[in-house]
């Protein structure tokens, strides 16, 4: 029994997540198809975490849209795609700017649903903070989530997860903290 259950732990749950995401949005359609009607369709903002890119994202996307929602997914200053050197951000803020202008951007009639990884928990919660009525919901995937009683510097002592040792050509550890 615990060999089974430590199988089980072992296995990622991000599929799992998806495939309950996916069928609570599918709430309201009709038994015969998923297909969703205007009433149901929604506007994903997906926000990858740190060391990703909008990239790790590509099988959601895909699905989300070939159910006929609305996605976006986008990647962060300096990451991805992003032209940005890390050097150059200054702070956290200046990390998360490109979900900034992409949520200013929005109609204010317009509502996402905005879904963090990782470190991009922290990102959509700036966003929620921002812009509290462009958001219809917010999804934390294994995410950092802070809170009243839980600042994201207390968060980011606290968490060994922010925490890397790199080793680059033969040079001594270099300890960098994202």
């Amino acid at each position: 029994m615990e060999r089974m259950l430590y199988d089980f732990l072992k296995k990622p749950i991000l599929p799992f997540f998806l495939l309950v995401l996916l069928l609570s949005l599918a709430h309201g359609a009709s038994p015969k198809t998923l297909e969703p009607t205007p009433s149901t369709r929604h506007h994903f903002v997906l926000v990858h975490g740190s060391c990703h890119g909008e990239w790790s994202w590509y099988k959601l996307v895909r699905l989300l849209r070939s159910s006929g929602h609305e996605v976006m997914a986008l990647d962060l200053a300096a990451s991805g795609v992003d032209q940005r050197q890390a050097s150059s951000l200054k702070s956290i803020s200046d990390y998360f700017q490109p979900l900034m202008e992409l949520m200013a951007s929005l109609n204010s009639s317009q509502r996402v649903l905005l879904v963090g990884q990782s470190m991009g928990g922290l990102a959509i919660s700036q966003a929620m903070e921002r812009f509290p009525r462009k958001i219809s919901v917010a999804v934390f995937v294994t995410a950092t989530m802070p809170g009243p009683s839980l600042s994201v510097s207390i968060s980011i002592m606290r968490d060994p997860f922010f925490s890397y040792w790199f080793r680059f050509s033969g040079s001594s550890m270099l300890r960098i903290s994202i």
